[in-house]
């Protein structure tokens, strides 16, 4: 993980979009992927800060960081666009 960068931002990518895919609707799909990304980008840079580069660890913080960042985001976005009531 530690000096091949974007592979590891993949899982970020995954799991941020199954989870935005899981709350419905294109806006929480897209907010879900980049949150995971940015998630995934800062666990890989404190994991590589930290030394811990291969294993089940890194691959287990890697998606549990990216999992916290995408339902943070889709959270986050609930209560500033709240829903709006059917016509």
């Amino acid at each position: 993980m530690g000096d091949h960068f974007w592979p590891a931002v993949y899982p970020g990518l995954i799991v941020g979009l199954l989870y935005g895919l899981s709350q419905r609707g294109v806006p929480n799909a897209i907010l879900g992927t980049i949150a995971g990304a940015i998630g995934a980008v800062l666990s890989t840079s404190l994991l590589v800060s930290i030394g811990i580069t291969e294993g089940v660890l890194a691959a287990a913080a890697l998606i549990a960081a990216a999992a916290l960042a995408a339902f943070a985001a889709v959270a986050l976005a609930r209560i500033v666009r709240p829903a709006q009531p059917p016509r």
